[in-house]
């Protein structure tokens, strides 16, 4: 039974890759930071496939003493954990008006989190005789295109990650180890519905999904279809892409601000 790793395993993107890899037949590891009802409840319904980690990706010493990471033998790891404009105020101290705090944070848990979990499983990896695969979520602002008013530390990360997964693609050309980057668009997720959706009116969210790319959300499960189809080996030919997984909007980014023409 392959081995996969789901980094922030318990809700959005990362809970329907969880559930779509435990029923493909998968043994799915996952970290959380907060969510730990949500970890047990994946843990119970897959009882024996589903493991659960508490883990802050954002403090380096955690990571250094994350001794599951290298307990186990990665077929396939999911950089999915992050924080976004909405969630970074659960986890970064909100008394400073600079911001400074949310800047941090976004830059720590975003970026510095995948790069120091490879840092601490290279090694296992590249001693591996079978195949490992390593996708790395980035988005489709800051990782495909830029958007006018997002928040500038958000897109810098996610630029960040995007390096960070060419970077190692360049690095693994000749070794057992895929990488690849996934860029998705406005995806109907908790971290979504936090910084954007939970303020509309229902006439405002009507207007909103009719303006994106194929007038409607990305939902977590199409984003979770191909993750998984990355896992398998015949992705291999794709080693060191940039997948922009946004519907369109990333090819036309100015459609967020077309509403007014789109017919």
């Amino acid at each position: 039974m392959k081995k996969i790793l789901v980094t922030g395993g318990t809700q959005g993107i990362g809970a329907a890759t969880v559930n779509l890899l435990a029923e493909k037949g998968y043994e799915v590891h996952l970290t959380y930071r907060s969510s730990s009802k949500a970890a047990e409840e994946l843990c119970a319904r897959y009882s024996g496939t589903v493991f659960a980690y508490k883990l802050d990706q954002g403090d380096a010493e955690a990571v250094k003493n994350a001794d599951f990471l290298v307990q186990h033998s990665w077929d396939g790891i999911i950089f999915n954990a992050a924080l976004g404009s909405g969630t970074v105020k659960q986890y970064a101290d909100q008394s400073d008006p600079f911001g400074a705090a949310n800047d941090e944070a976004m830059m720590k848990v975003n970026a510095l989190g995948p790069l120091w979990i490879y840092k601490k499983v290279k090694d296992e990896l590249l001693g591996r005789t079978e195949p490992s695969k390593l996708i790395l979520l980035s988005s489709v602002g800051g990782g495909i295109a830029a958007f006018p008013y997002f928040t500038l530390s958000d897109g810098m990360s996610k630029a960040a990650v995007s390096f960070l997964g060419r970077q190692l693609a360049a690095e693994n050309t000749h070794t057992l180890i895929d990488v690849f980057v996934v860029c998705p668009g406005a995806t109907e997720t908790p971290m979504f519905t936090s910084s954007t959706l939970s303020k509309m009116t229902p006439e405002q969210r009507a207007a909103f999904d009719a303006a994106q790319s194929k007038k409607r959300l990305i939902q977590p499960e199409e984003i979770a279809y191909w993750l998984y189809q990355l896992l398998q080996k015949e992705s291999t030919v794709l080693h060191g892409c940039s997948i922009d997984a946004s519907m369109g909007l990333g090819i036309r980014p100015g459609i967020q601000t077309e509403a007014g023409l789109s017919h």
